[in-house]
């Protein structure tokens, strides 16, 4: 009976359960830390590739919109790739490519980013547009003078509406005067002082004069060249003695935009003359000779003077406008060019003007406009964008 009870309250190997026991929670809470710590790794590392890749696939996006705005063809329709990296690759496809107008498309793109076992896939739809001119007045060819000896003049290249006049809300500026020349960039600088800059208003960064390689001299003489051989062009030649008087008339409308030529005679220094309430809308193109404003005038389109002799002047202070672009295109040389290629010394008001390039574009046969797209300033600008499951 003693024995019993003294084997009973015996504590012997206590002490060893003991520790066995607080050996073995903490095996168990190292185990569970261990294996915490494993799983945020994997976590970290699992977050770390899909950020990477979603980062690739973004990348592949922008990517894109550089190979659609490089392209030279209506609609865009570069090739699908795929761009390796270090941390891994992004695939494009272009799903689709569908023209709008002649000169907007719309493209979508899909990208994929791979890194490892991770893939990430976004998808977007861009709309790329090109511009029938690069600013309100382009001046191209030889070098010859500019006169801005008027006060009444205005020229800007923010985008207006030739409906209510009023500038079009976040579009892009162009630039109010262009030129591919830097001494006619020299010219214009020195006839504008200080106290004219405010007449010319526009470009991006408030660079309303700026040199432009886009829409270079031999591409504006096709371009005349073309549209005067358009069957629909109505076609309209200088008499004898070099002079045409256009006043009174109306040519074209929003509705029904019209093509005109008219045709001098190189280096005899020929003249149209508009005014009078002279209007229209469409493309007007002067080849081979001065064309001056004198009175109330109004166009909404293109205007082209191209050739030898070739220029645009201004008299008078009756309103005259135009909404849209002016081109002029000196190809004759220097010393035998009598008039000023810009001379601005009535009143005008000149406006670029998207919405009225874009009416009368469809006057553009379609075979020029497919050998002048790569001379066209464009952009490009992201619709939508979304993330897709791979």
């Amino acid at each position: 009976m003693i024995a019993k009870r003294k084997l009973i309250c015996d504590k012997t190997g206590m002490v060893l359960l003991s520790s066995l026991l607080v050996v073995s929670v903490l095996m168990a809470a190292g185990m569970g830390a261990w294996i915490a710590i494993q799983n945020d790794y994997k976590i970290t590392t699992n977050l770390r590739q899909a950020t990477a890749v979603f980062y690739l696939a973004d990348a592949g996006i922008e990517w894109a919109k550089q190979q659609i705005n490089q392209a030279a063809i209506h609609p865009p329709r570069p090739a699908d790739r795929v761009q390796s990296f270090s941390s891994g690759t992004f695939s494009v496809v272009y799903l689709s490519s569908t023209p709008v107008t002649p000169l907007t498309a719309k493209i979508v793109i899909r990208s994929t980013g791979a890194s490892g076992i991770s893939l990430q896939t976004v998808q977007a739809q861009v709309t790329k547009v090109y511009d029938l001119a690069d600013g309100a007045i382009a001046l191209r060819g030889a070098e010859t003078s500019v006169s801005l000896s008027g006060n009444t003049f205005f020229i800007s290249g923010f985008d207006s509406d030739p409906v209510n006049g009023a500038p079009v809300a976040g579009a892009k500026p162009r630039s109010a005067i262009s030129t591919s020349s830097p001494a006619l960039r020299a010219q214009i600088d020195a006839a504008l002082p200080t106290l004219k800059s405010g007449n010319v208003i526009g470009g991006e960064n408030n660079n309303a004069i700026s040199k432009s390689d886009l829409i270079l001299s031999p591409i504006i003489t096709q371009l005349g060249d073309d549209l005067c051989r358009a069957p629909h062009a109505a076609t309209m030649v200088i008499p004898v003695g070099g002079t045409l008087t256009v006043a009174g008339e109306t040519w074209g409308s929003r509705s029904a935009p019209q093509l005109h030529c008219i045709e001098g005679l190189s280096g005899l220094g020929d003249s149209v003359t508009v005014g009078g309430k002279f209007s229209g809308v469409g493309i007007l193109v002067v080849r081979n000779a001065e064309l001056v404003a004198n009175s109330a005038f109004r166009w909404e389109g293109l205007i082209i003077v191209t050739g030898a002799g070739v220029g645009f002047r201004v008299v008078e202070e009756e309103n005259k406008e135009v909404y849209g672009a002016v081109m002029i295109n000196e190809t004759g040389s220097v010393a035998a060019t009598t008039p000023t290629i810009l001379a601005l010394q009535g009143a005008i008001r000149v406006f670029y003007s998207r919405s009225a390039l874009d009416r009368v574009v469809s006057l553009v046969p379609s075979a020029t406009l497919e050998n002048v797209y790569a001379s066209l300033p464009s952009t490009i600008t992201q619709d939508y964008w979304r993330s897709v499951n791979p």
